[in-house]
């Protein structure tokens, strides 16, 4: 099963100095969609962010193409056809903005289409993969995978998450938060990523998550949210503690 996982800082793109003018290098190496959007964003993180979503995409897309071999052109063109690659990789590619403009230099942007579900999540056209983004404090991330994929990134921001935790979280995890001392902060955000991460795969949001104790090696519980669970299938969790005030989540069916 193919998968593939991107992490971008754009502090670059903030640099007063330089940013502007390697904001003017990103709009010439992402899909026309990606740019309309940028462009129509006031100048700061967000459109940094959503160029930075642009020209992972356009390296993934890349990269999933030469994993999906020379039989690429037929999948894409044949409806439902799931795209299988050889290996689900647990590694994350990290790039800054300088480094994933140059390894796109001199190549013309993919022409990318997007259709979106019912619950507005987006989806790729024309190509027989899936995607999830997100972007949190200066990071960008990207999946790529053969199966439907939700991925989040949460920076610990330093709020009150206990406070959050009774308003939002269901009585064990509010319990596992009081019980881990200096750890909490960290245990917070790992759930809020899981959380988010889930909503994305289903499509449905964190609103669909909130209530639902995704503590760590924790049984599913008796909840309406996962009875939307494919027949047979379980949820497969995925994390990482690359970036240190960060944590970061994949969730897809097994």
């Amino acid at each position: 099963m193919y998968m593939a996982k991107y992490l971008l800082s754009i502090e670059e793109f903030m640099d007063k100095e330089s940013g502007e003018a390697l904001l003017g290098r990103a709009f010439l190496h992402v899909d026309e969609e990606r740019e309309r959007k940028a462009r129509r964003m006031r100048p700061g993180l967000a459109q940094a962010a959503s160029l930075g979503a642009g020209l992972l995409l356009q390296l993934g897309v890349r990269e999933a193409m030469v994993e999906a071999g020379p039989e690429f052109a037929v999948q894409a063109m044949t409806a439902g056809v799931q795209f299988e690659g050889q290996n689900a990789s647990r590694i994350i590619k990290r790039y800054s903005a300088k480094q994933l403009i140059e390894s796109l230099c001199g190549k013309p942007p993919i022409s990318l289409a997007y259709v979106y579900g019912k619950e507005g999540k987006p989806y790729f056209r024309d190509l027989p993969f899936y995607f999830n983004l997100s972007h949190s404090g200066s990071y960008v991330l990207c999946a790529i995978s053969g199966v439907e994929i939700g991925a989040d990134i949460q920076q610990h921001s330093g709020k009150d998450v206990g406070k959050l935790a009774r308003r939002f979280f269901p009585e064990r995890e509010c319990a596992a938060l009081e019980q881990a001392g200096e750890e909490r902060e960290r245990l917070f955000y790992r759930l809020w990523a899981r959380k988010e991460a889930y909503g994305k795969l289903t499509g449905k949001g964190i609103a669909d998550a909130l209530g639902v104790n995704l503590l760590p090696g924790a049984a599913l519980p008796e909840k309406a949210v996962f009875t939307a669970l494919p027949e047979g299938r379980c949820l497969v969790w995925e994390e990482s503690d690359v970036l240190k005030e960060y944590s970061i989540a994949f969730c897809r069916y097994g």
